[in-house]
């Protein structure tokens, strides 16, 4: 009897073993989602290309994409371009809800096709703008607070538990180019009040850049455990 609760015990012991090991072998095969954000003109989009950058340096298997998107042939691409240009696109005049919709479409179809797959197979992924610009801007330019909700819901369920495991808002007391001031100041509340909101739901860190790329780089890596 008591060689065979030995036995019992040790092949309970040997399942929770495999049960371990397994779960480290798709926590280790999960990428990680690295989003950037903050405001036209504070340098987010430098320092996002650099920390990708050092990544890579780090022997990192790195994808970097941007919302709402800019290589050729993608939805993404066609949005951006009526973002900056819309009659280059044959489109007069666009509302600012229904630009908001076009982003959100364009981020539903670079998280489908691009960064869930990309995450799943271990590849990390660095995103400059998440669904975070869609709200802000979309609070600036006064579209109903309903209708916004309503569109970052869709893209929310397209996340499903997919959360960042870093968001850096970078931020500046002064824009680095010429910004309408006062619209810039409202981004800038606008992204305090949605970190107050969303603090607690994964990691925001916030980087005042205030000196060089390189030295908010080595901040944001220090913040999730990269050492130099």
């Amino acid at each position: 009897m008591l060689r065979r609760l030995r036995k019992s015990r040790s092949n309970s012991q040997r399942k929770v073993c495999e049960v371990i090991i397994s779960c480290n072998v798709i926590m280790e095969k999960t990428g990680k989602l690295i989003v950037f954000e903050g405001a036209d003109g504070v340098g987010k989009s430098a320092i996002c290309s650099a920390f990708v950058k050092a990544l890579q340096d780090r022997g990192t298997n790195v994808e970097h994409l941007s919302f709402p998107g800019k290589d050729a042939g993608t939805l993404g691409k066609l949005v951006y371009r009526m973002h900056h240009d819309s009659a280059e696109c044959g489109v007069t005049s666009l509302t600012p809800a229904s630009l908001q919709a076009l982003h959100i479409a364009a981020h539903l179809d670079a998280i489908e096709r691009v960064i869930l797959p990309a995450l799943k197979s271990g590849v990390w992924v660095v995103l400059d703008r998440f669904w975070w610009s869609t709200w802000v801007y979309g609070v600036i330019d006064n579209i109903r607070h309903d209708v916004l909700s309503a569109l970052v819901e869709v893209e929310l369920c397209i996340w499903g538990s997919c959360k960042p495991s870093a968001l850096f808002y970078i931020t500046r007391d002064q824009p680095l180019r010429e910004e309408p001031l006062e619209r810039w100041k409202g981004l800038k509340s606008a992204y305090e009040e949605l970190i107050h909101r969303e603090g607690g739901k994964y990691p925001i860190h916030p980087i005042l850049n205030e000196s060089t790329v390189g030295s908010a780089v080595e901040r944001a890596g220090s913040m999730i455990g990269l050492a130099r």
